[in-house]
Protein backbone atom coordinates (compact mmCIF):
# COMPACT_ATOMS: atom_id res chain seq x y z
CA UNK A 1 0.00 0.00 0.00
CA UNK A 2 1.28 3.44 -0.81
CA UNK A 3 1.52 6.35 1.62
CA UNK A 4 -1.83 7.79 0.55
CA UNK A 5 -5.00 6.13 1.86
CA UNK A 6 -7.40 4.92 -0.83
CA UNK A 7 -11.16 5.14 -0.91
CA UNK A 8 -13.54 2.17 -1.03
CA UNK A 9 -14.00 0.80 -4.55
CA UNK A 10 -17.78 0.67 -4.08
CA UNK A 11 -17.78 4.46 -3.74
CA UNK A 12 -19.23 4.76 -0.23
CA UNK A 13 -16.65 7.42 0.70
CA UNK A 14 -14.83 5.55 3.48
CA UNK A 15 -11.16 4.59 3.43
CA UNK A 16 -10.05 1.08 2.51
CA UNK A 17 -7.01 -1.17 2.75
CA UNK A 18 -5.48 -3.77 0.49
CA UNK A 19 -6.13 -6.47 3.15
CA UNK A 20 -9.88 -5.96 2.72
CA UNK A 21 -9.69 -6.08 -1.09
CA UNK A 22 -9.84 -2.26 -1.32
CA UNK A 23 -13.20 -2.20 0.50
CA UNK A 24 -14.10 -0.30 3.65
CA UNK A 25 -14.91 -2.33 6.75
CA UNK A 26 -18.69 -2.16 6.24
CA UNK A 27 -18.55 -3.15 2.56
CA UNK A 28 -16.04 -5.92 3.37
CA UNK A 29 -18.37 -7.40 6.03
CA UNK A 30 -21.24 -7.31 3.53
CA UNK A 31 -18.97 -9.02 0.98
CA UNK A 32 -18.09 -11.79 3.48
CA UNK A 33 -21.76 -12.35 4.39
CA UNK A 34 -22.67 -12.61 0.72
CA UNK A 35 -19.86 -15.12 0.11
CA UNK A 36 -20.87 -17.27 3.07
CA UNK A 37 -24.53 -17.25 1.99
CA UNK A 38 -23.57 -18.42 -1.49
CA UNK A 39 -21.39 -21.19 -0.02
CA UNK A 40 -24.14 -22.37 2.36
CA UNK A 41 -26.67 -22.36 -0.48
CA UNK A 42 -24.44 -24.59 -2.57
CA UNK A 43 -23.99 -26.96 0.39
CA UNK A 44 -27.72 -27.14 1.07
CA UNK A 45 -28.40 -28.07 -2.55
CA UNK A 46 -25.84 -30.88 -2.34
CA UNK A 47 -27.21 -32.20 0.97
CA UNK A 48 -30.81 -32.10 -0.30
CA UNK A 49 -29.92 -34.18 -3.33
CA UNK A 50 -27.93 -36.60 -1.17
CA UNK A 51 -30.87 -36.93 1.24
CA UNK A 52 -33.29 -37.67 -1.60
CA UNK A 53 -30.97 -40.34 -2.98
CA UNK A 54 -30.52 -41.86 0.48
CA UNK A 55 -34.28 -41.97 1.11
CA UNK A 56 -34.93 -43.73 -2.16
CA UNK A 57 -32.20 -46.29 -1.51
CA UNK A 58 -33.37 -47.42 1.91
CA UNK A 59 -36.83 -46.87 3.31
CA UNK A 60 -37.10 -47.78 7.02
CA UNK A 61 -39.61 -50.47 7.84
CA UNK A 62 -41.97 -50.48 10.81
CA UNK A 63 -39.96 -53.25 12.48
CA UNK A 64 -36.73 -51.24 12.28
CA UNK A 65 -38.45 -48.19 13.78
CA UNK A 66 -39.76 -50.28 16.69
CA UNK A 67 -36.25 -51.58 17.42
CA UNK A 68 -34.86 -48.03 17.43
CA UNK A 69 -37.57 -46.88 19.86
CA UNK A 70 -36.78 -49.77 22.21
CA UNK A 71 -33.09 -48.90 22.25
CA UNK A 72 -33.76 -45.23 23.02
CA UNK A 73 -35.92 -46.05 26.05
CA UNK A 74 -33.77 -45.99 29.20
CA UNK A 75 -34.68 -47.56 32.48
CA UNK A 76 -35.58 -44.88 35.03
CA UNK A 77 -36.37 -47.33 37.82
CA UNK A 78 -34.33 -49.10 40.46
CA UNK A 79 -33.57 -52.68 39.44
CA UNK A 80 -34.36 -54.02 42.95
CA UNK A 81 -37.35 -52.07 44.29
CA UNK A 82 -38.60 -50.63 40.96
CA UNK A 83 -38.72 -47.14 42.48
CA UNK A 84 -38.53 -44.26 39.99
CA UNK A 85 -35.05 -42.72 40.15
CA UNK A 86 -35.07 -40.27 37.22
CA UNK A 87 -31.78 -38.43 36.85
CA UNK A 88 -30.57 -39.45 40.30
CA UNK A 89 -30.15 -43.13 39.46
CA UNK A 90 -26.80 -44.76 40.14
CA UNK A 91 -25.27 -46.82 37.34
CA UNK A 92 -23.45 -49.90 38.66
CA UNK A 93 -20.63 -51.86 37.02
CA UNK A 94 -23.07 -54.69 36.47
CA UNK A 95 -24.97 -52.40 34.09
CA UNK A 96 -28.15 -51.78 36.09
CA UNK A 97 -29.58 -48.58 37.58
CA UNK A 98 -30.31 -48.38 41.31
CA UNK A 99 -31.84 -45.95 43.80
CA UNK A 100 -29.91 -44.37 46.67
CA UNK A 101 -30.56 -47.20 49.10
CA UNK A 102 -29.58 -50.00 46.67
CA UNK A 103 -26.59 -48.32 45.03
CA UNK A 104 -23.99 -50.23 47.03
CA UNK A 105 -22.89 -53.65 45.69
CA UNK A 106 -23.80 -55.39 48.96
CA UNK A 107 -27.38 -54.09 48.80
CA UNK A 108 -28.22 -55.51 45.38
CA UNK A 109 -25.92 -58.59 45.38
CA UNK A 110 -23.79 -57.32 42.53
CA UNK A 111 -22.00 -60.02 40.50
CA UNK A 112 -19.09 -57.66 39.72
CA UNK A 113 -15.86 -58.46 41.57
CA UNK A 114 -14.73 -55.06 42.86
CA UNK A 115 -11.77 -56.42 44.82
CA UNK A 116 -9.99 -58.09 41.91
CA UNK A 117 -10.75 -55.09 39.66
CA UNK A 118 -9.14 -52.75 42.20
CA UNK A 119 -6.09 -55.03 42.52
CA UNK A 120 -5.69 -55.13 38.73
CA UNK A 121 -5.94 -51.31 38.56
CA UNK A 122 -3.25 -50.96 41.22
CA UNK A 123 -0.96 -53.39 39.41
CA UNK A 124 -1.31 -51.44 36.17
CA UNK A 125 -0.86 -48.01 37.80
CA UNK A 126 2.04 -49.01 40.07
CA UNK A 127 4.52 -51.25 38.26
CA UNK A 128 7.27 -52.94 40.27
CA UNK A 129 10.55 -51.09 39.90
CA UNK A 130 13.69 -53.00 40.79
CA UNK A 131 17.11 -51.47 40.86
CA UNK A 132 20.17 -53.12 39.36
CA UNK A 133 22.05 -55.36 41.76
CA UNK A 134 25.27 -53.90 43.06
CA UNK A 135 28.34 -56.04 43.48
CA UNK A 136 29.99 -55.96 46.89
CA UNK A 137 33.67 -55.19 46.95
Amino acid sequence: MTGEPSLCIKGCGFFSTSRTKNLCSKCYNDFLKDESNRYLASLSIETETAAVVKETEEAPTAEAEAVVKEKKKKSCRCNVCKKKVGLLGFQCRCGHVFCGSHRYPEEHSCPSDYKSAAINDLIIENPIIKGDKLYKL
